[in-house]
């Protein structure tokens, strides 16, 4: 499924010296220096397979899980201890899957700078496609505002409102990168894993 290799496609980026890299935590983090295509492909394989196991069964899952412990999305403490024990089996998973070949890789001395990052995810968009996804978040904060408000449910709403807050920003800021930036070569992603 293409969702699947999107995501994994977003974990590597290109440092300023042209210098492969692959993120497993985010825009805050300090990427792993790749040193050459096998690894890099390999890398994007296992992060496919994580996503399609993990991020799939999840996807298809929870709704049962949801509609069998409906105390799940009623209570903050089980909502909250879900989302804990979700969290901690993507980051064990991830940590024992990506141990052999990160265990040999250098981290950067320092992060991308998000201007950097969030510019190569703007590359991969068209400025309506970044507009989509800043308009498809706010309108999911939108929807926890309801919660929030209603007593529909309280937790999800926070829980909402919060995720797709830093989802809106992410997109928006992307967009004014976008919008801001001058053109400029770029190496593209698909010659790396063609």
């Amino acid at each position: 499924m293409r969702y699947f290799t999107y995501l994994a496609e977003a974990s590597f980026k290109t440092s300023e010296k042209g210098e492969r890299l692959f993120y497993r935590s985010g825009p805050w983090s300090r990427p792993y220096i790749v040193p050459d295509l096998a690894t890099e492909q390999r890398l994007y394989r296992k992060q496919v397979w994580i996503l399609r196991i993990l991020l799939g069964g999840l996807i298809i899952g929870q709704p049962f899980l949801f509609a069998i412990h409906p105390e799940v999305t009623h209570e903050p403490i089980w909502f909250f201890s879900y989302l804990l024990i979700i969290l901690f089996i993507f980051w064990i998973i991830g940590k024992f899957v990506f141990a052999s070949d990160l265990r040999s890789l250098h981290r950067m001395d320092v992060r991308l700078p998000f201007q950097s990052f969030y510019a190569q995810n703007a590359e991969r968009h068209s400025k309506s496609g970044l507009v989509f996804g800043l308009l498809g978040s706010l309108l999911f904060v939108a929807l926890g505002i309801f919660f929030l408000f209603t007593g529909t449910n309280r937790m999800i709403g926070i829980v909402t409102i919060g995720f797709f807050g830093i989802c809106a920003v992410a997109w928006g800021y992307a967009l004014f990168v976008k919008i801001m930036r001058k053109k400029s070569p770029t190496i593209s992603d698909e010659i790396h894993r063609t």
